[in-house]
């Protein structure tokens, strides 16, 4: 079962928060990601065997589990040919951990957000996305759970639920160390 944010904490870096708070709320974040330990270890088996089956099932090119830290997205567990670590203005996982549940994007041609990202428009030029947050200690997002495909798709609702229960289980596995 996913955790709930702490009371009275944003669950997101909404824009509508003031600058000092949206800092406090980034500083209590990354707190929740180092308490993980997670950042900078080598792949583990428990989380491999997730994005393997999320590959499995969706048929997707690339699943990726991640972390984001102060600068950088560090890919804990992936399927597919990427680097360990993507600088955090490129990461599109970022904009994942800013809200509450599935950011599902179709065609990432046709969403403003996305139209222009260099992932989009040079190698690996990425079509689908379809990530959700993962919390951390203290129920901060601290990463994702994402598919990627170069071919645009949707979600049927039983996929929808599937991604989820996989990132449950992603979930689980993140804060069983902390």
């Amino acid at each position: 079962m996913p955790f709930s944010p702490p009371p009275g904490a944003p669950v997101a870096l909404d824009p509508s928060i003031t600058l000092p708070s949206r800092r406090e709320s980034e500083r209590q974040r990354l707190r929740s990601l180092r308490r993980t330990g997670l950042l900078d270890s080598p792949q583990e088996e428990r989380f491999d065997r997730l994005t393997r089956d999320a590959q499995s099932y969706f048929g997707v090119q690339t699943v990726i589990i991640s972390f984001i830290s102060e600068d950088r997205q560090f890919l804990k567990s992936f399927v597919g040919d990427l680097p360990r670590t993507i600088p955090r203005d490129l990461a599109l996982c970022d904009t994942t951990i800013k809200q509450d549940g599935l950011l599902l994007i179709p065609d990432m041609r046709i969403d403003p957000r996305f139209s222009t990202h260099p992932f989009v428009v040079g190698e690996p030029f990425a079509r689908f996305y379809a990530g959700i947050p993962l919390r951390g200690p203290s129920g901060w997002f601290v990463g994702s759970l994402c598919l990627v495909d170069t071919e645009p798709r949707h979600l049927c609702a039983r996929e929808r639920a599937y991604l989820g229960t996989l990132a449950d289980l992603a979930e689980i596995e993140v804060n069983a160390g902390a």
